[in-house]
């Protein structure tokens, strides 16, 4: 069957501050949405992404599934109905993908190729899938595939359980289990595979029912479990080193270090300021077992949604600048902002997002470098819609942070 390519791309300003070129990538009158940050869904060259489509982000139990051709400005339908309304999961940056239809299959979609081919169908109707949004993973070698599921029954439940799934063998098994790990982000590690990172959401539990009940109000934390569920080692993330995190980290390349942002005080909507512990700002790497973080200071900036380069030295995150999160009765723009890690420059690529960044997941940025570093993709909303947006990277941006 031929694949019909057609035209939802515009182009709609130049950044003032940075000289970025905003493309508009998507059109229609429905949520479009780039997934998430933290594990990107390119192709190994950087030219291709994934993106999710739906009418109503919060109630769908359906979605679709689209390629975008970003040196052409193309797309593609390939998936008209997958279960979920992003329920896809990859190793990042390896441009091969993966979904579940709505009748339990487990397929494979090649962005190099748009060749799709079924891995596995699901006949036990009361075996968990992976749940949408980022919080599942592929391994770079595609050997596994990993998800959090939770355990209502049996010793020790409830319980929340990181289950591995063995693409080759079909076989699943629990390798890790955790009372307050609601919302884990799993990542394995992009490079080589032989960690995954775990969000702790301390003082979130899962209750008999299925809801979960927070008691208390401590704030994320982060460890790092091997590959096989074994050896959990806590990053220096969270109370009582740093404010607790925002919930969003990643890998930064084979470095074995983590990024991810600690949250700042809210003293009211006009006055927002970083925690005393780290008044410097609120974006950190570190490696697991060490004792303290090491603050990227850029004290101007409130960073949230983070993601680091493929090649490591880079990273892109979303901020609220200034004192507060209003000015002049106005909620203030989110901002995109590119830092070097190694050097500790930083730039703003995008002044204004034009997204809301609300309460339903798919106004916010959840921005991510295509593998070339040419591009920011992200998602912002000001027409009402959420639609996704390529910010093209200017020539000798990158270059100025070295």
């Amino acid at each position: 069957m031929p694949i019909k390519w057609a035209q939802e791309s515009s182009d709609r300003r130049d950044d003032p501050v940075s000289g970025a070129r905003i493309i508009q990538l998507t059109s229609a009158a429905a949520i479009s949405n780039n997934i998430y940050g933290e594990q990107p869904y390119t192709s190994p060259d950087g030219t291709r992404i994934i993106i999710a489509r739906c009418q109503d982000f919060c109630w769908d139990t359906e979605g679709s599934l689209l390629v975008h051709d970003l040196d052409r400005l193309r797309i593609t339908m390939v998936v008209r109905r997958m279960k979920g309304v992003r329920n896809v999961f990859n190793a990042a940056w390896s441009g091969l993908l993966h979904y579940w239809t709505p009748e339990r299959k487990l397929m494979q979609l090649s962005l190099m190729t748009l060749e799709q081919k079924e891995l596995y169908d699901e006949e036990d109707e009361g075996a968990s899938l992976p749940g949408d949004g980022g919080g599942s993973s592929v391994s770079p070698d595609q050997r596994y595939m990993i998800w959090m599921a939770p355990r209502l029954k049996g010793r020790g439940a409830p319980v929340f359980q990181i289950i591995r799934f063995d693409l080759q063998k079909k076989i699943r098994e629990v390798i890790f289990e955790h009372p307050e790990i609601a919302n884990p982000h799993l990542q394995f590690n992009p490079v080589h595979g032989k960690q995954i990172l775990v969000q702790n959401n301390v003082g979130v539990r899962l209750k008999r029912d299925g809801s979960t009940d927070a008691y208390k109000t401590a704030g994320c934390k982060l460890f790092v479990i091997d590959a096989n569920g074994r050896n959990q080692r806590y990053v220096p993330a969270g109370p009582p080193i740093t404010r607790g995190i925002t919930g969003h980290e990643c890998f930064v390349a084979d470095t074995g270090r983590v990024l991810f942002s600690a949250g700042w005080v809210h003293h009211s909507d006009y006055d927002w300021r970083h925690d005393p512990l780290h008044p410097g700002g609120n974006l950190f790497t570190a490696r697991p077992g060490e004792r303290k973080p090491r603050l990227f200071e850029a004290p101007e900036h409130k960073f949230n949604h983070v993601c680091a380069s493929r090649c490591g030295r880079y990273f892109v995150a979303d901020s609220h600048t200034g004192a507060g999160g209003f000015e002049n009765g106005r909620f203030k723009p989110v901002a995109l902002v590119i830092g070097n890690l190694e050097t500790g420059k930083y730039r703003t690529l995008v002044e204004n997002t034009e997204g809301s960044s609300g309460g339903n997941q798919c106004t916010h940025t959840h921005p991510y470098l295509t593998a070339d570093n040419r591009r920011v993709i992200y998602n912002a909303d000001p027409s009402g819609v959420p639609q996704v947006f390529a910010a093209k990277i200017p020539p000798a941006f990158l270059a100025s942070l070295d």
